[in-house]
C-alpha cells in the first residue's frame, strides 16, 4: 500500500487530500481546505491577480510540505472552473510549477467527471447503475453508468457560489430569491442530455451519489431527499447566514451558499427521476490518488481505463 496526496484548486475552496492508496481503498490521513473563493475572483475579474495568485501558491507550497511530511510519495495538482474561465491560466500554472516543483494540470470537464467517479467507486467499476455528482462552486460535474454502456459525463455551468451571487442579495434570502434559485436550478438541469439522466429513470436499482463541498454541507440539513430539500427551502428562507452557521456547524461562506445548493440537488434528482441520494466524502481528489499511484504521470492519458474506456476517449455529452 502507497500514501499518495492530491489538491483540488476550486471555485469555492482549494482542498489538499492524503492518503493510503490501494486497489479499491483510498484511506484519509490528512484533510485540509483552505476557502479562497478563485470562482468569485474570476467572475470579477477574469483572470487571477497577482494577490490572489501569491495567495494560492503560497498555500500550495505549504500543501506540499505538508504532503512531503505525510509520507506521500506522489502529489498530484489539478484545477477545475476557475482555471479553466481565468484568462491567465498558463501564468498561474507556471507560478504554481516554479514554487512547488509539482505541475497544476487544468481539468477539462469531462477529465474532473471522470476522476470524480474514479474516486467514488475507488477504482472500481459498480456491479450496479450509477450516477456521481459533483456540484462546485462554479460548475456541476455529472457522469452516469451502467453495465455494458460506456460512461457518459456532463458539466453543466450552476455552482452554488454562481447561483448565490448571481441570485440571492439579502440574509436570509426572500421567498423571491429562492424560487428563483429553484427555477434557475431547474432551467439549467433541464439541458441535461438524455443519456446522463437516462440511469435513474430506466434502471430500478440505480443508485445518486453526491460528493463535494456542497453537497456533504447541505446533507448536514438532512437527508438527500426531495421531501427533506423542501423542508429545507423553507428552513434556509428563516435563518440568517449565522444562525445557519451556528446550528448546522457550516462555514459561514458555505451557509450563504447553502439554499442555491438545495435547489442545485433538488433539480437534479428531479431530473433523474430520483427520490433520494447517498453523499459520499469521495471527491476528484481521491480519483487523482488513485489515477497517478495506477498510471504514474501517464494518468490522464490513461483516466478512460479506470472508468471502462478501452482507449483514451473522452465521452461527453453535449
Amino acid at each position: 500500500m502507497a500514501i499518495g496526496a492530491a489538491v483540488d484548486v476550486g471555485s469555492n475552496s482549494v482542498h489538499l487530500l492524503v492518503a493510503f492508496v490501494g486497489f479499491g481503498l483510498v484511506e484519509m490521513l490528512r484533510d485540509r481546505s483552505e476557502l479562497l473563493g478563485l470562482g468569485e475572483v474570476v467572475d470579477r475579474d477574469g483572470a487571477i491577480p497577482v494577490d490572489e495568485m501569491t495567495a494560492l501558491t503560497d498555500l500550495l507550497k505549504s500543501y506540499a510540505v505538508a504532503a512531503r511530511r505525510s509520507g506521500a510519495e506522489r502529489l498530484t495538482l489539478v484545477g477545475t472552473d476557475p482555471l479553466r474561465r481565468a484568462s491567465n491560466a498558463a501564468e498561474v500554472t507556471a507560478a504554481v510549477e516554479s514554487a512547488t516543483g509539482v505541475d497544476l494540470r487544468v481539468l477539462t470537464e469531462q477529465e474532473e467527471a471522470m476522476l470524480t467517479f474514479v474516486g467514488a467507486t475507488r477504482g472500481r467499476l459498480p456491479e450496479a447503475p450509477l450516477v456521481v455528482v459533483d456540484i462546485g462552486g462554479g460548475s456541476t460535474e455529472v457522469a452516469s453508468w451502467a453495465p455494458g454502456q460506456t460512461l457518459q459525463v456532463q458539466s453543466l455551468a450552476i455552482g452554488s457560489s454562481r447561483l448565490t451571487n448571481a441570485l440571492v442579495h439579502n440574509d436570509p434570502p426572500t421567498d423571491s430569491e429562492i424560487q428563483m434559485l429553484f427555477e434557475a436550478a431547474s432551467e439549467i438541469v433541464g439541458g441535461l442530455g438524455a443519456g446522463v439522466a437516462s440511469v435513474g429513470r430506466t434502471a430500478t436499482a440505480a443508485r445518486a451519489v453526491f460528493v463535494g463541498g456542497t453537497a456533504t454541507n447541505v446533507a448536514r440539513l438532512g437527508r438527500l431527499s426531495v421531501e427533506h430539500l423542501i423542508a429545507d427551502r423553507f428552513t434556509l428562507g428563516r435563518l440568517t447566514t449565522d444562525q445557519v452557521s451556528t446550528r448546522y456547524d457550516v462555514r459561514p461562506k458555505r451557509a450563504r451558499q447553502l439554499a442555491a445548493g438545495v435547489a442545485i440537488v433538488h433539480a437534479l434528482l428531479n431530473a433523474f427521476g430520483m427520490d433520494s441520494a447517498e453523499v459520499s466524502d469521495a471527491s476528484l481528489r481521491d480519483g487523482a490518488i488513485i489515477a497517478a499511484a495506477r498510471y504514474g504521470d501517464a494518468w490522464p492519458e490513461n483516466l478512460g481505463e479506470l472508468v471502462g474506456i478501452s482507449d483514451d476517449r473522452h465521452q461527453a455529452t453535449a
